[in-house]
């Protein structure tokens, strides 16, 4: 599987330039970045400018502009302002302070949790690429074996992904731990899926393990954040997620959130193109726990 370059990351880069722009940014060359500093900055102003005062106010080359603008899906400038032009028409609103600062009442430090995970959420869905979703529940529903892997604030993730994958009849085994996924993953086959879970999508152990996954020739779909990352560029489809952390002690809350809203989008193409068979599964599951005890006969 061939990578894809990053002129060809976004099918549709119509909606959420800036939402895609800042979850990419951790991969931009110093040159782009700067590019990406300016229109993050001054997005009003990048729509009126032209290609060579963006360079100037950027201090780089229009020809590094330009990259700019592929690298986020548009065939030139002149489409990149369009597109931030519609985004600006009406400016969603942003809830990304931080959170539990010094004199804030806990009523605010509630909102603002609930505030920035539901905006993670409509940030995730406006970006997020239906047919990569479809592609992605396909290639799971037809699998030989799916492995789910994840480490660090991916962890809670890829267990909740391999229970519901088990709820759906489907061959499913998680990883968490390195050596079980570098033992796991030479054992794949070109009929296997590895669903690897990184927000970052630099993450060490999953790269490499997605990259034995890659030389086994089985599929690699990624749940990231960053479409540039290392695990992205080996990944297909790539099922982005758009968030930015609450400063709670370093854990992933909002990114987390959005990556279980992706499974579980999964889950339901999944199971309406089981159709029966979905619901044939979990009542055979029921009548096993009922009988082992675990739980109770269901009201007729």
């Amino acid at each position: 599987m061939a990578n894809m370059p990053p002129e060809s990351v976004y099918r549709d880069p119509q909606t959420g330039t800036l939402i895609r722009l800042r979850g990419l940014y951790p991969s931009l060359k110093t040159a782009l970045r700067k590019v990406a500093d300016v229109i993050l900055r001054q997005p009003e102003m990048a729509i009126y400018a032209s290609v060579n005062e963006v360079a100037a106010v950027a201090t780089v080359s229009e020809a590094t502009v330009m990259r700019f603008c592929r690298i986020l899906g548009f065939k030139g400038f002149q489409d990149f302002k369009i597109a931030l032009a519609r985004e600006m028409v009406i400016p969603s609103p942003r809830f990304y302070e931080e959170v539990g600062g010094e004199g804030e009442d806990e009523v605010a430090t509630v909102r603002k949790v609930f505030q920035t995970n539901g905006v993670a959420l409509q940030d995730t869905l406006e970006i997020l690429e239906i047919e990569a979703m479809k592609e992605a529940a396909q290639l799971l529903l037809t699998a030989r074996q799916i492995m789910v892997v994840g480490v660090g604030g991916s962890g809670p993730a890829v267990t909740y992904a391999g229970n519901r994958f088990l709820l759906l009849g489907l061959k499913a085994y998680m990883c968490t731990d390195f050596y079980l996924m570098l033992m796991a993953a030479s054992m794949l086959s070109r009929q296997d899926v590895v669903l690897a879970i990184s927000n970052l999508g630099t993450t060490r152990e999953i790269v490499e393990t997605a990259g034995i996954a890659r030389e086994k020739m089985a599929r690699v779909i990624c749940i990231t954040n960053n479409s540039l990352s290392p695990l992205a560029r080996m990944s297909n489809p790539v099922l982005v997620t758009a968030s930015r952390e609450v400063t709670l002690p370093e854990e992933a809350v909002a990114s987390l959130i959005c990556q279980i809203a992706i499974l579980d989008a999964l889950f339901a193409l999944i199971g309406q193109a089981q159709g029966e068979k979905s619901r044939e599964t979990l009542n055979g599951m029921g009548k096993v726990m009922v009988k082992a005890g675990v739980m109770r006969e269901p009201a007729e």
